[in-house]
This record gives C-alpha cells, sequence and structure tokens, in this order.
C-alpha cells in the first residue's frame, strides 16, 4: 500500500518541501529533531542503495535530501552522504543505475552532485555545495544566458578518502558558504575546495 503516494511512501514524501525548508524544520520540531531523523533515513537505507523505503535513490522525491544538511549547518553530511551516493549507487556496469533514468534524472544528479554542485529547489538561484568526485571540472556557460564563458570547480587533494571540504576560495578570495548563488557561476569564474579525510565543522556554517 502506498498509503496516498504513488513510488514512494509518507516518510520520503514527508522530505519534499523544498520551497520551504525553514517552514518543514519548524513543522517537524526543529533542527535538533530534523537532524536526527535525517540521521536515521540514511542509516536505515541499504547499502546497494536498491529500492527501499528510506533514502530511495531509485526514485526521484528524495533527490534533494542529502543537501538539506546543508540548511542545517552540516554541511560535511552533505559531502559525506553525496559523496557515497555517488559511490554506491552508480556503477560502470550491468544495472549500473539504482533505478529507472527517468528521462536522465538519475544521471543528472550524478553529474551535478560529482561535479560539487546541486540545486535543492526548482526556481531557487541558490546552488548547494558538496564534495566533487572529479578533481576539476570545466562548465562551458551558454553565452545567451550567462556574462561569463566559464566556470570552473577544483578538488584539491581529493580522493576516495579525502571526502571533505576543508576551505574554500571564490575566484581567488576566501569563502565560507556551503552554496552559491547561480549569479556566481553564470558571471565565470573558478570555485577552488581543498579537501581533507576528517569534517572541517567550521567552513560553510556561514549561512
Amino acid at each position: 500500500q502506498w498509503y496516498g503516494t504513488f513510488e514512494t511512501n509518507p516518510y520520503q514524501q514527508g522530505w519534499f518541501v523544498p520551497h520551504d525548508v525553514n517552514g518543514m524544520v519548524a513543522l517537524m520540531g526543529g533542527r535538533e529533531k530534523v537532524v536526527a531523523d535525517l540521521n536515521n533515513l540514511f542509516a536505515k537505507t541499504p547499502e546497494n542503495m536498491m529500492w527501499n523505503d528510506y533514502y530511495n535513490q531509485a526514485n526521484e522525491p528524495v533527490h534533494h535530501v542529502p543537501f538539506l544538511y546543508n540548511r542545517l549547518n552540516m554541511p560535511w553530511l552533505t559531502q559525506q552522504w553525496s559523496r557515497a551516493i555517488c559511490q554506491r549507487a552508480y556503477h560502470n556496469s550491468v544495472e549500473g543505475l539504482v533505478g529507472n533514468e527517468d528521462v536522465g534524472q538519475m544521471s543528472a544528479w550524478y553529474i551535478l552532485a560529482a561535479s560539487g554542485l546541486h540545486p535543492v529547489c526548482p526556481g531557487d538561484t541558490r546552488q548547494e555545495i558538496t564534495s566533487p568526485v572529479f578533481d576539476q571540472v570545466t562548465f562551458q556557460l551558454d553565452p545567451k544566458y550567462a556574462k561569463g564563458k566559464t566556470f570552473r570547480i577544483i578538488a584539491d587533494k581529493n580522493s576516495i578518502d579525502n571526502i571533505y571540504i576543508q576551505s574554500a576560495k571564490l575566484n581567488g578570495k576566501p569563502y565560507n558558504k556551503c552554496y552559491l548563488d547561480f549569479a556566481d557561476i553564470s558571471n565565470g569564474g573558478e570555485l577552488e575546495l581543498v579537501m581533507g579525510n576528517q569534517p572541517n565543522k567550521n567552513w560553510g556554517i556561514s549561512n
């Protein structure tokens, strides 16, 4: 039974308030309760991330959920879980995706997350910063919509173990936010991240 939902369940669907995360947090009892519930959601997710009742990467309703930790001033957990999903839910093999491609959504999620950026809400210009899989990515910007020509993301000291952002620079200047505005990207430039194997719990909490 789906209890009024289709291809999802109330627990998963309850997180789908991307347009009002602060309101959702208030209704759910505050930041500490929401963090505990998010931790439970991921802790009960199967290792192979195939279809399940918790964090279900196989279907779209929860695809924004790993990035909610950024909104809760715990960006190191966004970094941890986005990297884990990239590693555990995507493979260069038969059944390399844990769910239906759905007109490109599964691959689009990976490309964005593996690049180090992902939106939470359609139409919102805020782009969440997370842990890149790639050491370097350059986006070629369309002159119809962007002032700049390229936007580059560099992950220094990046590795399978160094998944946590230690510090960042945006266009050569220290940057301590866990998100970019789309204008930062469309103007062109460079985001440089220094990675390490332990969370820096002081970075990215200036929201």
